[in-house]
């Protein structure tokens, strides 16, 4: 009987593991990875008209082009067509999805909705912060600069970058990052439109009178002004006048 006990002591006992501290799975802030840049740069070539409504985009060819391996291309256009901007059908592959009237106007609905959300608490933080202005200001300059340089991939970028400022300055979470999905929808939007001199003239303009109303109009004024910013050119179209080189 002695033996079977020191036996037995010599067995592993089991411990449940204790208990791990909460801590998020993910971390708030992390650098994009490669499939989210190889997604920006396919939006890119969309938004240029380098890669055309219809077009289908073939994995090895845009594997070689971009010098990149086919898992992270293959995850960016999985991500790409969950959000609409690519489309699948059986044995045709991927390809570019049409952005229609109906479409840009849905994109224009669903950020006049969310940019007047973040214009509440946006329109207060720079108002006791003023300093954070700045950011603003920065952004049109550098907008400014490539209008004047006629670089319409660089001034698009700069007008979702103005924008993108007034969102994180809101500190809404849930704004932020449905605005962040629909950029790349607006990015394309952008790359539709037609573009002249006389459109790079009011660039700087536009987004400085949105600045200026942060500071000094009450909100009902500046989500009228927001919407008339995004909205004028289908509006104009819809009347049937569409003029050269206006642009959201």
């Amino acid at each position: 009987m002695a033996r079977r006990l020191q036996v037995q002591s010599r067995r592993p006992v089991r411990r449940r593991p204790a208990p791990m501290p909460f801590a998020p799975v993910l971390p708030l802030m992390r650098q994009r990875n490669l499939a989210e840049q190889v997604a920006d740069v396919i939006v890119d070539g969309i938004a240029s008209g380098a890669l055309g409504p219809g077009q289908r985009l073939v994995e090895t060819d845009l594997a070689q082009q971009l010098q990149v391996s086919r898992v992270p291309l293959r995850e960016s256009m999985k991500m790409l067509e969950a959000q609409g901007i690519l489309e699948s059908a059986p044995h045709r592959g991927a390809h570019v999805a049409d952005f229609d009237d109906a479409k840009i106007d849905h994109i224009c609905e669903a950020r006049v909705a969310l940019e007047k959300i973040a214009l509440r608490d946006a329109m207060n933080v720079y108002r006791k912060e003023p300093e954070r202005i700045v950011r603003l200001d920065r952004v049109i300059a550098a907008m400014e600069r490539a209008a004047e340089a006629l670089d319409w991939t660089a001034v698009s970028k700069a007008d979702l970058a103005f924008h993108r400022e007034i969102c994180q300055a809101s500190g809404n979470d849930v704004v932020i990052t449905l605005w962040e999905t629909l950029a790349r929808h607006v990015l394309i939007v952008f790359g539709r439109e037609i573009r002249s001199e006389q459109d790079a003239a009011g660039m700087g303009p536009q987004h400085r009178r949105v600045r200026d109303m942060l500071l000094t109009a009450d909100l009902p004024a500046l989500e009228a002004e927001i919407e008339r910013h995004i909205t004028r050119l289908r509006n104009r179209r819809r009347a049937g006048g569409t003029r050269h080189g206006e642009r959201t």
